[in-house]
């Protein structure tokens, strides 16, 4: 490689490290755990990816050094994509009955295809990608808040237990009613030993108010021991 082609390849490196940066900032600043620090490195290995593959197309694929081998730089590609899911997974957990991460894991699999471009050579291509990235990050979040958006949350009540064994069971579900809340599961645990009953109910919830509303809840259950909202 000469310098003239070290220079470009460099160049590549740069603007791709500096286009997931962008999406990176975007990230870091909504607190997700794949940040600045990871979004810069997955455009840059990608991009690196792309320099190498492309870099080694040029030395073995017309034959000036050997042999001519066959290469195809669309593999890395596909190598790359396919290797982003392993990463993106680590950033999807469970949480409460929901999942949150996987805005995250597809920044990461779209910085890994910015990378590519950048790698390429693909600048215009690239840059516009990481605008519509940060596009529907950053705006659409806003937009997102405005629509009405169906939450599911799991609301686990620990109780004295009665004598009738359905009875608390159904003044809960009454009083989730009564707030908007749709109950779609329960689970009923009973323990014989300390008299107990914890009671978890899967719910529907139309909107953020009703979430608030369903806290009140815990003021209208004698003998309550806790109440939990997940």
């Amino acid at each position: 490689m000469d310098w003239n082609d070290a220079w470009i390849a460099m160049s590549r490196l740069a603007v791709a490290a500096a286009l997931g940066a962008l999406i990176g900032l975007e990230r870091e600043h909504h607190g997700r755990s794949a940040g600045l620090r990871t979004q810069i490195l997955v455009a840059l290995g990608a991009a690196l990816a792309m320099v190498v593959s492309l870099h080694f197309a040029d030395q073995f694929g017309q034959g000036d050094k050997g042999p001519a081998i066959q290469v195809d730089p669309a593999r890395v590609a596909y190598g790359v994509m396919a290797g982003i899911g392993f990463l993106g997974a680590g950033t999807i957990i469970r949480y409460g009955i929901g999942i949150r991460g996987l805005t995250t894991a597809a920044s990461l699999w779209c910085t890994a295809a910015v990378g590519l471009a950048a790698g390429f050579g693909m600048y215009m291509v690239a840059l516009a990608a990481t605008v519509i990235a940060l596009f529907t990050l950053y705006v659409l979040t806003f937009i997102d808040r405005l629509i009405p958006t169906r939450q599911y949350k799991k609301v686990i009540v620990k109780i004295p237990a009665s004598e009738d064994p359905d009875a608390n069971l159904q003044r809960i579900r009454a009083l989730l009613h009564d707030r908007g809340a749709k109950v779609l599961n329960v689970d009923y645990m009973r323990n014989f030993e300390t008299d107990m009953e914890t009671i978890s109910f899967h719910v529907a919830l139309l909107s953020q108010a009703q979430a608030g509303s369903i806290l009140t809840i815990a003021g209208e259950i004698p003998g309550i021991l806790s109440f939990q909202v997940l």
